[in-house]
């Protein structure tokens, strides 16, 4: 058997797999370890999603129980009312689609279940990325290409990523010096500022970041809006390509998560190699938290 023949029926037995498991099912899994591994640092929280893994390794079936559900919707949400100031939107989108999923495993129609996820899936992802992109167009510090520029020179996360993109090693770090120096309360700057070094190689970098971030993430919003065969397809490629290369530098791995989730809710029984795909960019957003930053910069 040929590769292209090998790869062809991969394809069609992963499609009838997917066929015969339950929707539902799966996305309430995959959800639960979000919650565990990227979820509320709470400790009846985190308590309590741990107990709901367990429970649901010992009996597959309680991925469906809507107590189960229920009691998860509730301690997360206490979670965030109790820690809102620091929360980020990613926290707020993760408690939503905790309640999507208890809302899909309560009702006695299993595909009424499906289409809740689908018809969440398909609006968290218009309105998440239209309203993301909108709020950095109207950004004037986003839009000059600085907010990128001062990731690659201060942001420890991002260091590894700007040394493979060629920026000089000497220059990153002595702007992340005077960046922690800046933060430092106890450190005196004339006028409470000081210019990081930066290069031509550095700004035309976060230039290029900028607009490649800005323009995917409007295409994805806006080509979900039609519902149609072809833009959805579309919409898939353009989805997992951000998530296979967005989530490697940026290390937002339960937003990467919560993204491939809702791309599998529009391609369940539809598209099975996009199903495929977004299994995939699961296992790679699990092994892009390997220590690669600590071996690139070695």
């Amino acid at each position: 058997m040929t590769a292209a023949a090998y790869v062809k029926q991969l394809t069609i037995d992963t499609g009838a797999a997917f066929q015969r498991l339950s929707q539902v099912q799966f996305i309430a899994g995959a959800t639960l370890f979000l919650l565990v591994y990227w979820g509320f640092e709470d400790g009846l929280a985190k308590i309590t999603v741990q107990l709901a893994l367990l429970a649901v390794v010992l009996r597959p079936a309680l991925l469906e129980s809507k107590l189960m559900w229920l009691v998860l919707s509730v301690v997360n949400t206490v979670a965030l009312v109790d820690g809102w100031v620091a929360a980020d939107n990613h926290k707020y989108l993760t408690l939503y689609w905790v309640y999507v999923v208890t809302l899909a495993v309560s009702v006695s129609d299993s595909k009424l279940g499906e289409t809740i996820l689908a018809w969440h899936g398909r609006f968290f992802l218009v309105f998440v990325f239209c309203a993301a992109a909108v709020q950095k167009t109207i950004s004037p510090t986003y839009m000059s290409g600085e907010m990128f520029e001062m990731r690659l020179l201060i942001d420890e996360r991002f260091k590894a990523f700007g040394h493979l993109l060629g920026i000089d090693k000497t220059v990153a770090e002595t702007a992340y010096e005077l960046g922690a120096r800046l933060r430092n309360p106890m450190t005196e700057f004339e006028g409470g500022a000081v210019a990081l070094p930066s290069t031509d190689r550095i700004r035309t970098l976060g230039m290029v970041i900028t607009w490649y971030d800005l323009l995917i993430q409007y295409a994805i919003g806006l080509v979900f809006i039609p519902g149609r065969g072809i833009t959805d397809r579309i919409g898939h490629y353009l989805l997992l390509f951000f998530i296979f290369t967005t989530y490697l530098p940026a290390p937002v791995y339960g937003f990467g998560w919560l993204l491939a989730i809702y791309g599998l809710c529009l391609s369940w029984k539809k598209y099975p190699a996009f199903n495929i795909a977004y299994t995939v960019s699961f296992v790679a957003i699990l092994i892009y938290q390997l220590p690669w930053r600590a071996w690139v910069l070695k």
